[in-house]
């Protein structure tokens, strides 16, 4: 599960950092297969950058030229419908929310209980929901499922992202940082550091190298021939 903290108190950043850290060590120990990815930000800006890789956000806004109620909306505006808890000091943003902001609260300071029952309900969405992929183009940002994508290739230090319906949006993103957020997808192999695909994509496989529904051809190992070979339905 990937969580994103934004709160511009430092202090309430990191307090919250470390309780997280503890229940990620203590969840992993029970059950290994779900990893929790924490993200910490002093401010919106990075957060609205890349707001669909996370499936928990903890907000608590106070001098940032918007208020956390705003930053919530804004978010569900752009379509994000993962969990958002607010984390209030004092009542003030409990009382502006309605039920249409669909936001859970978390005062501050943070109860261990009231935060572990927060990361069960997270976690139950984040089962029953699918998530989206943001892919930031240079002059289009488009949201999309995970099967609306084919693949991405290394263009110099940019991407090229190429989508079944035949757009091709190039990206100023690493292949790295761009294969992080495609972990959570079950479908999208990052297969290189050229070369980022989802597994239905492939047309065929031959000798160290694949030819995708395009016509795309790709040298790959020998690894991922025998790999994908088990994924294509």
């Amino acid at each position: 599960m990937h969580i994103a903290v934004c709160m511009d108190v430092a202090a309430d950043r990191k307090q919250l950092e470390r309780l997280l850290g503890r229940s990620a060590d203590r969840r992993l120990a029970a059950c290994p297969d779900v990893p929790y990815y924490v993200q910490s930000y002093g401010n919106k800006d990075a957060l609205l950058a890349r707001p669909f890789m996370y499936d928990l956000f903890f907000i608590d806004i106070h001098h940032a030229g918007i208020t956390s109620v705003e930053l919530l909306r804004e978010l569900r505006a752009m379509g994000v419908i993962a969990t958002i808890v607010l984390c209030p000091v004092q009542d003030d943003a409990v009382n502006e929310l309605t039920p249409d902001d669909d936001a859970l609260i978390l005062r501050q300071p943070v109860q261990v209980d009231e935060l572990e029952h927060i990361l069960d309900a997270a976690l139950e969405v984040s089962k029953d929901t699918a998530p989206k992929l943001d892919i930031r183009g240079i002059r289009e940002t488009v949201i999309i499922d995970e099967d609306e994508f084919m693949y991405a290739v290394k263009n110099g230090d940019m991407i090229d992202a190429h989508l079944k319906d035949g757009r091709v949006i190039s990206c100023s993103e690493l292949m790295g940082h761009f294969s992080l957020r495609c972990e959570k997808f079950a479908n999208l192999h990052y297969v290189s550091p050229e070369l980022l695909l989802h597994s239905q994509a492939v047309m065929s496989t031959g000798f160290g190298s694949i030819v995708l529904q395009d016509g795309a051809k790709f040298r790959v190992s020998h690894r991922w021939i025998r790999k994908l070979e088990g994924l294509i339905r």
